[in-house]
């Protein structure tokens, strides 16, 4: 039977995440015919036992296993390779996270009302976790601040062409007024493709997904070609200390840096997708909610000037493969 849709997913020693990733995928309202594929890609743990056994529990995601290089590159190259419908949208989602129930409906049925999206994101949000001590629950609230509050960041320039899908069809839990400032770029944790031959990252250990491929989009088939569908919830696994916060924004910061040193095509693009917080919105918050974005302000500050600071590293000298 030909799938209606295709979700991808690259793993890679996630036996502790890949049943509670399926299990969401297997709560989705979507009702269209669903093929899956998991590409293993060097894994040393449980998680093909895991996901050997995920089949028969879940049979209407219809899972095919393939194997790659170590990589999420490799991973997702080859699972474009096994897709036998070429113009089958395909859905990338991280092996660590669940989808709200609506997820996939969303961006489904984004892609096929708009018809000149190339990409559609979700929008990703950290799981609430149980009996934190005060300390936790004061870094969970502070370092995934901006997550809650999707409204409080928007773009450092005139972004509007890129939005022109706004007013035709405007979002619910967003206003239009903000999205045509909102951000330009998706977020990897879970997005659709429309048409995966159109999708390709070079395969580096250097490069990560979703930063090479906003700017590769906007820079072939220019604006009005990616949203962010802030009602399609992703739930990610929070850090919970700011040493892998640190670890995670440098590993960030270093990819921006590639793209900058190596894909000069890309740099109007990279300057479009410039950030900043709305204070207008955020002082119209609560007065705890401002105290925590001027305490994250104030660590991501200190961060950045260090990460100039620190001898340079490439991003695979950073990137680490033993996520649990």
């Amino acid at each position: 039977m030909k799938p209606d849709i295709y979700y991808g997913i690259a793993a890679y020693n996630e036996e502790n995440n890949i049943e509670s990733c399926l299990e969401s995928l297997s709560r989705q309202n979507f009702k269209g015919a669903i093929q899956t594929i998991i590409c293993l890609n060097g894994c040393t743990d449980k998680t093909e036992e895991k996901v050997l056994k995920a089949t028969k529990t879940y049979p209407s995601l219809n899972i095919q296993i393939t194997h790659s290089n170590k990589g999420i590159a490799f991973a997702q190259n080859k699972i474009i390779q096994e897709i036998k419908y070429k113009n089958t949208p395909l859905i990338f989602i991280d092996a660590d996270v669940t989808l709200h129930s609506n997820c996939i409906d969303s961006l489904y049925d984004e892609i096929k009302k708009n018809k000149g999206l190339k990409i559609v994101g979700a929008w990703p949000k950290p799981k609430q976790q149980r009996k934190l001590n005060i300390w936790k629950k004061l870094l969970f609230l502070t370092l995934h601040i901006r997550a809650q509050y999707p409204e409080a960041e928007i773009s450092k320039y005139n972004v509007i062409k890129y939005k022109d899908f706004v007013d035709k069809n405007p979002q619910k839990t967003i206003s239009k007024e903000f999205e045509k400032k909102s951000k330009i770029y998706f977020h990897g944790r879970t997005f659709l493709i429309k048409n995966p031959l159109e999708y390709e990252i070079p395969k580096k250990e250097n490069i990560c997904d979703d930063t090479y491929m906003s700017n590769f989009i906007h820079n072939t088939y220019g604006p009005g070609t990616i949203r962010t569908r802030y009602d399609a919830i992703v739930y990610y696994k929070p850090y919970l200390s700011l040493r892998e916060h640190f670890k995670i924004y440098r590993r960030i910061f270093l990819d921006l840096r590639n793209l900058d040193s190596n894909i000069q095509e890309f740099s109007h693009i990279r300057k479009l997708e410039q950030t900043k917080l709305d204070w207008n919105y955020i002082l119209k918050q609560k007065s705890s909610t401002i105290l925590f974005f001027i305490t994250y302000v104030l660590i991501s500050t200190t961060e950045k000037i260090t990460y100039k600071m620190l001898p340079k590293k490439t991003l695979d000298q950073m990137w680490q493969y033993s996520k649990k």
